[in-house]
């Protein structure tokens, strides 16, 4: 029987939060270049809100909102078709693989935010203000809108702490194994990516801004966070939106006097901001 081909398949599929890429450039060569989810803050400067002209205050214990969050599920194809007269003797000197990328969108979940305490560290010779943020899977109301599958059963709570600068410090995950928590350090010259602590329940991306956006209309969204958005966020659509692209390909996009941004699109998936409760300051 003569071999027409042989195919080779590898397919992985993965879910995770979002967070800056490596060597992640500023747009404005000029500028002091930080660190964190303000890649071009200056580090000595005040807090990210204030340097991108947000007009917003940093947290305070007390503040809380919710996310409507659906992943992209990726599953990553590697293919190569040979004919059996293109067969090397030796498999090892077979071709490299080419890569085909297949996304699909998981359904919608939301998720609780809430700042728990706000204190005051040294950082860098700096002194600033550091607020630890739990987030959690929110009972789901509206089951039209939202997933009634519970995804923390295993994984219950994730804190991460995070510095007006919007540099994660440490984050602490609670599962079955730490019901009291395991903390664990993260390098704040990065994002916050939950590859640290190996957590990749919760989206528990950081607020990305840079001190320059672009005022714009309403961003295109998914369909089902679009439903979701006219249910539970009015006049979203009137509304305008500061607009900062990153060089990994993250779009962000927030509301004025918002805690959060009103819309992630990123390589894990996109978030839509639905309600918050701002605490007295």
């Amino acid at each position: 029987m003569r071999l027409s081909r042989i195919v080779l398949l590898a397919a992985a599929v993965f879910l995770a939060a979002c967070s800056a890429s490596d060597g992640e450039k500023t747009q404005d060569p000029g500028k002091v270049v930080g660190k964190g989810d303000c890649p071009d803050c200056d580090p000595h400067g005040g807090s990210a809100f204030e340097q991108a002209n947000m007009g917003l205050r940093f947290y305070v214990t007390g503040d809380a909102w919710k996310v409507a969050w659906q992943f992209k599920v990726r599953t990553d194809m590697a293919r190569e078709t040979l004919h059996a007269d293109q067969l090397p003797d030796d498999p090892g000197e077979l071709p490299s693989i080419q890569e085909e990328r297949q996304v699909s969108l998981s359904p919608v979940y939301m998720f609780d935010y809430a700042v728990g305490q706000v204190d005051e560290q040294v950082i860098d010779s700096v002194q600033r203000e550091v607020a630890l943020i739990r987030v959690t899977q929110a009972p789901v109301a509206r089951a039209d809108l939202f997933s009634q599958e519970r995804l923390d059963q295993h994984e219950f709570a994730l804190e991460f702490a995070l510095d007006d600068l919007l540099r994660p410090t440490r984050e602490t995950y609670f599962n079955r194994e730490y019901p009291n928590g395991k903390s664990v350090e993260v390098d704040s010259e990065s994002s916050l990516s939950g590859l640290d602590s190996g957590s990749s329940l919760f989206p528990h991306n950081v607020p990305r801004v840079l001190t320059q956006g672009i005022e714009v209309d309403a961003p295109a969204m998914t369909a089902d966070l679009e439903a979701a958005a006219d249910a539970m966020v009015p006049g979203w659509r009137q509304a305008k939106y500061r607009e900062f692209k990153f060089a990994n390909g993250d779009l962000v996009y927030w509301a004025a006097g918002a805690l959060w941004p009103f819309y992630v699109d990123c390589q894990s998936g996109y978030g839509l901001l639905v309600g918050q409760t701002l605490a007295a300051r």
